[in-house]
């Protein structure tokens, strides 16, 4: 598609109304040579790297490889990552231009990228195979490794699958994954399929079953607590994410499934389930008890699946959604994964609009972003003295406090956050089954609300992708092309 001189204005729009990757970047790059962005793209001198030492870098790094000098391309790989791995992710390099940073990195991360090849490929004299992977390894474990997060946000959440599919279209979805609630479907159903399966699934979403909630009448919600059906939302989970457990998801997939799940006693702690902590979990059910938001289902028992069959996980344990106190569980993914880099897909609907105001720029979206952050940060403080101030013997009440302050209190960010545009006619429908035409309207606002963000997650998840990739090639024995 070709935009010639058109005004910024209907540019934007154009890229607002985009139906494929393709076509917002054609929109964005006409953007970016209009508005003069494409230009300091070229300019190398930024003050939020060190120019003269990229230069430097590149040329050391690209020496040693065109010599075949082994021992000196990894003392100067070494150096120069670990040196330059903040720098160039500074997230005012990608608010210059729409399609990407200043060339200068992009060149950096080319001749690094081009340089771990290099090594895997080729052998380093007076050093064994299995010492080479040994050092990849350590390397990799270093540099640290990226995370995809999928919040709660109820119906509202499927917009998540927009994100994914994004993501995968360019070959950077990560292979750690979490999810909260919705979040947990969806990161359910992608961590149980192979690649050929989640290719098929974006391309006839029709194949997921979308009638989860059913009302259970008033006589049983009463009696229950609860006013939706647990066993319908499970039977359509078995359907959408399968019957595999955490671990054979794992080994099926290639992907680390982590599904947040909050407990229902006060003294319990919150969980991170995974292929590490609870391998014999069944995922449909773990998402099950991650989606039991308290007054809509019950608690749920988690039920996991061993030789002699399937059993009660933890059985005098019961647990509620996983929004409620780890709908972005950070600090476990980073002990668990060795994660420092997070992508979050944000959709709780009291997140959404302080994120679509960050999002917009200008004096109004400022205050009123700073507004909200302000009223927040007094609602967070009034929720810590309640919880305070309610004794445990006050029961459910206490409960609730806690609840509260944990919703207020939780760190829903991350070093990308995408938000899916916030729409106030959403809020009515915030608890229904979507209908086909919904779903594929969430996926594609879910794929709209990430295509900006892609020139910086390619480039902040790129040498994690090459790093796995030279593990696995030299772990099989195989040669890097």
């Amino acid at each position: 598609m070709r935009f010639g001189a058109r005004p910024l204005a209907e540019l934007e729009r154009a890229m607002a109304a985009a139906e494929s990757y393709a076509e917002w970047r054609a929109a964005a790059e006409a953007h970016d040579h209009r508005s003069g962005a494409a230009e300091r793209r070229h300019e190398e001198e930024s003050p939020y790297y060190d120019a003269s030492l990229l230069r430097e870098d590149i040329a050391e790094l690209r020496a040693f490889r065109e010599s075949a000098n082994a021992r000196g391309l990894i003392r100067a790989l070494t150096a120069s990552v670990y040196r330059h791995q903040a720098d160039i992710g500074a997230p005012e390099l990608y608010d210059e231009a729409l399609c990407g940073t200043r060339h200068l990195v992009t060149a950096w991360l080319d001749e690094a990228e081009a340089s771990l090849r290099w090594l895997a490929a080729h052998a380093v004299p007076g050093m064994p195979e299995s010492e080479k992977l040994r050092r990849f390894e350590t390397a990799w474990m270093v540099y640290g490794r990226s995370a995809l997060m999928l919040s709660g946000g109820a119906t509202w959440g499927f917009h998540h699958l927009g994100v994914v599919k994004a993501l995968f279209e360019v070959g950077s979805l990560p292979h750690i994954l979490s999810g909260a609630s919705t979040g947990a479907m969806v990161a359910g159903g992608i961590c149980s399929r192979t690649d050929v399966e989640i290719a098929e699934l974006f391309a006839h979403p029709e194949q997921m079953r979308l009638d989860g909630l059913l009302p259970v009448g008033a006589r049983r919600a009463w009696q229950a607590g609860a006013w939706l059906d647990p066993e319908r939302l499970l039977e359509v989970l078995r359907h959408n994410v399968g019957e595999l457990t955490l671990g054979e998801a794992f080994a099926r997939s290639g992907r680390a499934l982590n599904i947040s799940v909050s407990p229902t006693r006060t003294r319990q702690k919150p969980r991170v389930l995974s292929h590490l902590t609870a391998p014999e979990v069944l995922v449909a059910n773990a998402c099950l008890a991650s989606s039991a938001l308290p007054g809509l289902f019950p608690p749920v028992v988690l039920e996991a699946r061993g030789p002699d069959g399937v059993y009660p996980y933890v059985p005098n344990e019961r647990w509620v959604d996983g929004s409620l106190y780890g709908d972005l569980p950070k600090l476990r993914l980073a002990r668990l994964h060795n994660v420092n880099h997070f992508i979050v897909s944000q959709a709780n609907p009291h997140v959404a609009v302080v994120g679509g105001l960050n999002r917009k720029r200008g004096l109004a979206p400022a205050m009123a972003g700073a507004a909200v952050s302000a009223a927040r940060t007094q609602g967070t403080a009034a929720a810590a003295f309640a919880r305070k101030a309610t004794p445990a013997s006050a029961g459910p009440l206490q409960q609730l406090m806690e609840r509260s302050h944990a919703l207020m209190s939780q760190d829903y960010g991350g070093d990308i956050v995408i938000h899916p545009r916030f729409r106030p006619e959403l809020i009515r429908n915030l608890v229904v089954n979507p209908t086909p035409t919904t779903l594929r309207s969430f996926i594609r606002e879910g794929e709209r609300s990430t295509w900006p963000t892609l020139p910086r997650v390619v480039d902040q998840t790129r040498l994690g992708r090459v790093f796995r990739e030279c593990v696995e090639s030299l772990s099989h024995g195989r040669a890097m092309g």
